[in-house]
């Protein structure tokens, strides 16, 4: 019996090792600064031309419903919110804003998007009334980027609904771009953001960060590393990185005009 027990905890023991062990294997991952751009007329660089930052800036909606009905339980207000897709994947979705004619939806979150090719943006705005949300109305966008050369338009959908759409530049955040983790004896690049410094200079994930101004990596504690790198990106961060193995390449790069996209998932207000 207490050979059997002993097996049991040995097997206990051995499993809890083996956790520890996976566990301490994954190292967390660390971003480099991301702040609001500098208060300067013209950021730079300025995004690429096919970023764009897609949102609703409200809508006035008829005083009935189509067929003549009031909207609502009687009450003549609508709860209307609005849902966005583009080329049938959907963007994002507004909250409801209750009993209103004209919703503004101003706490919606704004993000880039890449527009390739003749993009497609549909626009559903529904109403939440009753147990059962019913649509108000659909309107369909396309040629997105002529769009951004206005930056507000107007535009008329079912049922004498009026949606005020924003398709401007994309909007810009501030800092190197890239996120990387801390390993016992090394740093190595995680993400990058493409239309960023550490992007434009080309880092990739899986880079490995083999020294930082001169310093090797093996030689520094987690707080160096990102002493380091916070320090330096202002006037001018260098790194020698190496990729798949390859001879290190060094790379210089600074705070600038960072582009996130909406799956970068970095907030832009």
């Amino acid at each position: 019996m207490r050979r059997r027990q002993g097996i049991v905890v040995g097997k206990c023991v051995a499993m809890w090792l083996a956790t520890c062990v996976a566990c301490a294997a994954i190292y967390p991952e660390v971003n480099t600064p991301i702040l609001p751009p500098p208060n300067d007329d013209a950021v730079k660089p300025p995004p690429p031309e096919n970023y764009v930052c897609i949102y609703l800036k409200g809508a006035r909606l008829p005083t009935q419903m189509r067929d003549g009905r009031k909207w609502g339980k009687g009450e003549g207000y609508p709860s209307p919110y609005a849902i966005l897709s583009l080329d049938g994947n959907e963007l994002s979705r507004t909250e409801v804003e209750a009993d209103t004619l004209e919703p503004t939806w101003s706490n919606q979150k704004k993000n880039n998007y890449k527009i390739v090719g003749k993009s497609r943006l549909k626009i559903e705005i529904w109403d939440n009334h009753g147990l059962i949300p019913h649509p108000i109305c659909v309107r369909e966008v396309l040629n997105l980027q002529s769009y951004s050369d206005v930056g507000e338009t107007e535009l008329d959908c079912d049922g004498g609904t009026i949606i005020t759409l924003a398709v401007e530049p994309a909007h810009a955040r501030w800092g190197l771009g890239f996120f990387y983790e801390l390993r016992s004896s090394a740093a190595s690049v995680t993400r990058v953001i493409a239309a960023s410094a550490a992007g434009r200079v080309g880092l990739s994930s899986g880079d490995e960060i083999v020294s930082i101004m001169g310093h090797p990596t093996s030689q520094l504690d987690t707080g160096q590393v990102q002493s380091l790198i916070r320090s330096n990106s202002t006037t001018g961060l260098k790194l020698k990185v190496s990729t798949g193995g390859g001879a290190p390449r060094e790379v210089t790069l600074k705070d600038e005009a960072i582009y996130p996209l909406a799956e970068d998932k970095i907030p832009l207000n």
